[in-house]
C-alpha cells in the first residue's frame, strides 16, 4: 500500500553509508489520547519500543497497545501514527533504519532467501512482539543491545549495530519465514510449504510477466483462494508483490548500471517509461532519476 507524499518523513539518519539512527520520544505532560507521534511514513524501517507509560500505535491503519518493554516492528512504507493511553508519562525509543544497511552484495544464496525477500518488502515481519512473551526474549535482547550501541558509540559500534540488527532479521525470520519446514508464529499452516517453489520461481524471474491464475496453478490453488493465502503469507496482494519484485530490480539496475531509464524499464517488463516512472514513485517514493 502507498500512502500521500505529503505524509512522507524525511528521517535525519547517521549519513548516506550509515543510514541509522536511534530517538528517545518522551512526553511528561502528555493527556489520554493525546498524539505522541506525528502521523508519517517513510521508506525506512523502524523499531518502537516501550519504555515507559502506555500507548497505542497505528501501523497500516491496524491498532497496537503497547506497555513497557513491548516492541513493534513498523515495516518499510509503513503508515503509522501513535497516542498517549491513560495520564503517565511515556518515553519510547524509535531505532530507524534502511534496507541499504543490511544489504549484502555477494550472491549469498542465504541471505538472498532467508533475508532480501524482507529487507525488499516482499513479505512483512509480524508487527507485535509483546515483552511477556518468551518467544521474543532474544529480540528484545538485540534490541536493547542496539540502542546501547547507538548511545554509547564506543569505538566499532557501526558493526556491532549492523550485526545486531541483521541478527534480529534472522531470528524473524527463522520464525516466520514461509521457506521454513516447521513455520512458527503468524504461520503455523504446513501448508505454506507448497508457495515455496512460486517464491523461488518469482525471485529467479523478477521481470517475467506471471498472471495471478498461472501462479494460483503453480502451487494448485484457485485463483480465491490462492489470493487469500497469498496476502496472508506476505501481507501483500501478488500484484503488489510482483510490482515491488521490479521496482526492487529497477532500483538494483539504476544503481549499478548505466542503462537509461527506457532501457530498464523494458528490462523490468514495464515497457512505457511513463509507467515505470509512476510505478517506481509509487513504491519508493521518488522517481528513478532521484536514485541517480
Amino acid at each position: 500500500m502507498t500512502y500521500p507524499l505529503e505524509l512522507r518523513e524525511s528521517t535525519h539518519l547517521i549519513h548516506d553509508d550509515y543510514p541509522v539512527n536511534l530517538f528517545r520520544n518522551r512526553c511528561q505532560t502528555c493527556s489520554e489520547h493525546e498524539p505522541i507521534l506525528g502521523l508519517h511514513w517513510h521508506e525506512h524501517f523502524e523499531i518502537i519500543q516501550m519504555v515507559t507509560g502506555q500507548a497505542v500505535f497505528h501501523i497500516e491503519s491496524k491498532p497496537y497497545l503497547v506497555a513497557p518493554g513491548d516492541c513493534l516492528f513498523v515495516p518499510s512504507g509503513g503508515l503509522h501514527v501513535g497516542y498517549q493511553v491513560g495520564s503517565e508519562p511515556v518515553e519510547y525509543i524509535a531505532i530507524v533504519f534502511n534496507k541499504k544497511l543490511l544489504n549484502i552484495d555477494t550472491k549469498d544464496s542465504a541471505h538472498h532467501q532467508y533475508v532480501r525477500p524482507y529487507l525488499e518488502g516482499l513479505i512483512q515481519f509480524p508487527v507485535a512482539y509483546p515483552d511477556k512473551d518468551p518467544d521474543n526474549e532474544v529480540l528484545s535482547l538485540l534490541v536493547n543491545q542496539t540502542v546501547r550501541e547507538l548511545e554509547l558509540k564506543d569505538r566499532a559500534y557501526e558493526l556491532a549495530v549492523k550485526h545486531n540488527l541483521y541478527s534480529l532479521f534472522i531470528q524473524l525470520s527463522r520464525r516466520f519465514s514461509p521457506f521454513s519446514s516447521e513455520p512458527q508464529g503468524t504461520n503455523p499452516n504446513r501448508r505454506l510449504e507448497r508457495f515455496k517453489p512460486l517464491f523461488l520461481f518469482v525471485d529467479e524471474h523478477p521481470t517475467g510477466k506471471i498472471s495471478v491464475e498461472e501462479a494460483a496453478g503453480y502451487v494448485n490453488l484457485n485463483p480465491y483462494h490462492f489470493c487469500k493465502m497469498f496476502k496472508k503469507i506476505t501481507g501483500r496482494t501478488f500484484v503488489e508483490y510482483m510490482n515491488l519484485q521490479r521496482v526492487s530490480r529497477a532500483e538494483q539496475l539504476l544503481r549499478e548500471t548505466d542503462y537509461t531509464i527506457t532501457e530498464i524499464a523494458e528490462l523490468i517488463g514495464c515497457g512505457n517509461p511513463n509507467y515505470f516512472t509512476k510505478l517506481f514513485k509509487q513504491y519508493r517514493g521518488v522517481a528513478p532519476s532521484r536514485i541517480r
